[in-house]
């Protein structure tokens, strides 16, 4: 149920726990509502401690009827969301045009036609597909679907680089790209936590809403700074290689942008060494459960 109340926040799809222990919207032990009891609800912000409009969030209603009083709602998420090339119904439950299944019936050859002419939904797809068994090429690939606007590619190019090192510490793989891979992104934790770095930015998401996804990476201060170095190199990279092509990328923020606590966040990058998306336009909400309460962002 979390992940339907807060969709734009990506990381409650792949690390719902993290966000449970802050925010718990329903007290599974109160009685349920009677079945037609809340037809018709609408959502009244109340004036939170710091002037921000508060939203009480106690089940789908309250937060179906909370973005309606914003002015947004699933149909706006999943544009926002499919311009930055996440797949349909990640951030939502609408199943939208089948994207997935129009890509995964095309053949090698015609998602590489589609990719040389700057699809990024052809590169992602066609990394994905030759991930496996070609994750040096996968890899290039990944990376010209971030430098043509898919955040997402650079979310699956982190947890390609998480994947490769699990390759070799739990499959002894020892394959020649493996090794090379190895080899010019040594240590592969750092390179991974970077790339989910550079997806969240470009996602225009809060510090974490993907980088906190590597529960693996357990680095000491100096190693978080090194990842976020790297970050900071590779986002220089897409950027240089976007004016180098022509490409324009959309850089709206996303619709609603939830934020996580605070210690969750501590020491990942300071704003000297990788910057944060900028919420100064935006208006911010807080949406309060029955033990906690979580910052959001309405950008419009």
């Amino acid at each position: 149920m979390l992940k339907r109340y807060l969709p734009l926040l990506f990381v409650l799809l792949v690390v719902v726990a993290t966000v449970v222990a802050f925010l718990v919207l329903r007290n599974s032990g109160a009685p349920e509502a009677p079945p037609d009891s809340r037809e018709g609800t609408t959502a009244e912000p109340l004036a939170g401690p710091d002037d921000a409009p508060e939203y009480r969030v106690e089940s789908e209603e309250d937060f179906q009827a909370a973005l309606r009083a914003l002015g947004t709602g699933n149909e706006e998420i999943e544009t926002w969301a499919r311009s930055r090339g996440f797949p349909p119904a990640v951030y939502t439950d609408s199943a939208g045009p089948p994207l997935e299944r129009a890509y995964r019936r095309d053949s090698e050859e015609t998602l590489l036609e589609f990719s040389a002419a700057g699809d990024h939904w052809a590169m992602q797809f066609l990394a994905a597909r030759i991930g496996p068994e070609r994750p040096l090429e996968a890899i290039k690939w990944y990376r010209s679907a971030v430098v043509h606007g898919s955040a997402y590619a650079a979310f699956k190019l982190g947890n390609l680089y998480e994947e490769v090192a699990r390759w070799i510490a739990i499959n002894h793989d020892d394959r020649d790209e493996v090794v090379e891979i190895a080899r010019l992104e040594d240590p592969l934790a750092y390179t991974s936590l970077a790339w989910l770095l550079v997806a969240e930015f470009e996602a225009g998401l809060p510090p974490g809403a993907m980088s906190a996804t590597l529960t693996s990476f357990q680095a000491p201060d100096e190693g978080i700074t090194r990842a976020c170095e790297r970050a900071a190199g590779f986002l220089a990279e897409v950027r240089a290689e976007r004016v180098a092509l022509g490409v324009s990328v959309p850089t709206h923020k996303p619709p609603l942008a939830m934020e996580l606590p605070e210690e969750e966040t501590a020491g990942y990058c300071s704003t000297d060494v990788f910057p944060r998306a900028d919420y100064t336009n935006c208006e911010t909400i807080r949406l309060v459960g029955d033990i906690g309460s979580v910052i959001g962002h309405r950008c419009r």
